[in-house]
């Protein structure tokens, strides 16, 4: 056992008139002769034998060290956690953790997304959302009706033309057909010159037209100003056979000579009037204003009337 008086120098406790004893030493050899006997053995190493006393005792000062040193640090860790929870009431924490627990795996995140969900909904009024839902369907609905029908009207509108275009070129040729088939028919009735056929008929076509009525074609004869031509004053139409008629009369080199022509008429007999001509002297016809017209324009047609209607000067 270690007694005597401790003298104090620069804090270190030694023993008076003697050096500093270690506290522990390997090898025992090291130590005075005279203090060895303050020492016992353990674990191969040397520990001063010292009896506690007011407090005071000799220990692994360094584990102690070590092991105050963690839990210092232990301590500053859960210190800095904490301060998020400093002046949290424990029995309302408690029941926040409580409440919390009830929702299983659910994140504060997806119960903040599904509380401003909820809120959300709750501030939709469901006759107005329905209504809103119903208008968004039926503009949808009705730009799709639109589109297919504006692309059906496009498509029909395509086909119309084209029919109409069809149309109208097969009644121009219907036309045209109809007016050389009336004046290829008449003009085979007046004899023509096989070398003039085709220049009486351009002639002949130049002065009439054709057109639509009521579904029918029908041919008309134009005047120098493209007017309907009037036969008498009765307004009846200038027919294809009278226009011929008139061409055989103004243009007769274009015509085969008449058999009967230069012979004379037969006694008895009663000239004919031509054909397709309104004699204006015969009783049934009788017309003085266009005899009139013919002794001056064409006496030699008017002298021809006149003898087939039997009238003598």
């Amino acid at each position: 056992m270690l007694d005597g008086p401790f003298i104090t120098r620069g804090g270190t406790p030694r023993i008076s008139g003697m050096d500093m004893l270690k506290a522990v030493v390997t090898d025992l050899n090291t130590v005075d002769e005279a203090h060895r006997g303050f020492y016992v053995e353990k674990d191969g190493k040397f520990f001063l034998n010292v009896t506690a006393s007011e407090g005071y005792e000799l220990d692994n000062v360094q584990g102690l060290r070590s092991a105050l040193g963690a839990e210092r640090n232990n301590v500053a860790v859960l210190k800095e956690k904490l301060k998020p929870y400093e002046g949290l009431d424990v029995t309302a924490a408690r029941t926040a953790i409580d409440r919390v627990a009830a929702f299983g795996e659910i994140t504060p995140d997806a119960a903040k997304t599904a509380i401003e969900t909820a809120a959300r909904l709750s501030a939709i009024d469901p006759a107005k959302e329905a209504d809103k839902l119903a208008n968004e369907k039926f503009e949808t609905h009705k730009g799709q009706l639109t589109a297919q029908f504006n692309l059906r009207e496009t498509e029909l509108t395509t086909k119309v033309k084209g029919l109409e275009e069809t149309n109208a070129s097969l009644t121009g040729q219907l036309q045209t057909l109809v007016r050389d088939n009336a004046i290829k028919s008449e003009l085979a009735k007046l004899n023509p010159l096989d070398d003039a056929r085709d220049a009486i008929e351009l002639l002949a076509g130049q002065m009439v037209q054709t057109k639509v009525v009521n579904g029918q074609v029908t041919v008309e004869v134009l005047d120098v100003n493209r007017n309907p031509r009037i036969k008498d004053h009765l307004g009846s139409p200038f027919t294809i056979a009278d226009l011929l008629v008139e061409i055989r009369e103004t243009k007769p080199s274009l015509f085969k000579p008449d058999e009967k022509r230069g012979l004379g008429t037969q006694p008895g007999t009663t000239p004919a009037a031509p054909t397709g001509v309104v004699n204006p002297w015969s009783a049934e016809t009788r017309n003085i204003t266009q005899q009139m017209v013919l002794e001056n324009t064409k006496p030699e047609l008017a002298k021809q009337l006149k003898a087939a209607a039997g009238v003598t000067d």
